[in-house]
C-alpha cells in the first residue's frame, strides 16, 4: 500500500530522473551543434526538449495544485486572493522574470564572446561609441525580455491560482 510519503518520493525520483535526461538532452543537442556546426542534427534532440515540458503540463492539467506557482525550495506559494498572498505571488513573478532574464543575457553573451558568434546588433544609439551602443542594445534587450517574461508569467501563474480556487470551491459544495 503507497502512502503519501512514498508517493512523494517515487515522484521525487522520478522528477530528478526526468530533470536529468532533459539536461543530458540538452548539452547532448549543444554537443552536436557546436561538433557539425549544423542544426538539422539535433532534430531528435530538439523534439524531446520540446515534447517533455508539454506532456509534462498535458498530466498536470488534471491535477490543479501541479501547476501552482511555486517559490524556489518547491513549496508551493499560498493561492489565497487576500493582499499579502497576491503580493507574496507578485514579488515571486518578478524575481522569476529578473532571473531568467539575467539567464538569457549571460547566454546570450556567451554565445557571442565564447562561441564567437557574429550578430549584427542594431544601431539603436548613433551617438554612442559602439561599445556603449552593444551595452545599450544588451540593456534594453534585457527590459524587454524582462517585462516580456514577467508577463507570461503573471498570466500563466495567476490563471494556475484562479483554477485551483475555482476547483476547491466547487469541491466545497
Amino acid at each position: 500500500m503507497m502512502d503519501e510519503r512514498n508517493d512523494r518520493i517515487i515522484a521525487s525520483a522520478m522528477g530528478l530522473t526526468l530533470g536529468l535526461l532533459y539536461v543530458a538532452l540538452i548539452g547532448w543537442c549543444v554537443y552536436k551543434y557546436i561538433s557539425t556546426k549544423d542544426i538539422t542534427n539535433c532534430t531528435i534532440e530538439i523534439i524531446f526538449i520540446v515534447l517533455i515540458p508539454v506532456a509534462i503540463g498535458w498530466f498536470a492539467r488534471k491535477d490543479e495544485s501541479l501547476t501552482l506557482p511555486r517559490n524556489i525550495s518547491g513549496d508551493i506559494l499560498s493561492p489565497d486572493d487576500d493582499p499579502a498572498s497576491k503580493n507574496i505571488r507578485k514579488r515571486h513573478y518578478f524575481w522569476d522574470a529578473f532571473g531568467f532574464a539575467t539567464f538569457i543575457l549571460v547566454c546570450d553573451l556567451i554565445g557571442r564572446f565564447a562561441f564567437k558568434i557574429d550578430v549584427d546588433l542594431p544601431l539603436l544609439f548613433n551617438k554612442l561609441s559602439e561599445t556603449m551602443n552593444i551595452i545599450a542594445t544588451l540593456l534594453v534587450e534585457f527590459t524587454i525580455s524582462f517585462i516580456v517574461f514577467i508577463i507570461i508569467g503573471y498570466l500563466i501563474n495567476e490563471r494556475a491560482v484562479r483554477n485551483y480556487n475555482k476547483k476547491m470551491d466547487n469541491l466545497e459544495d
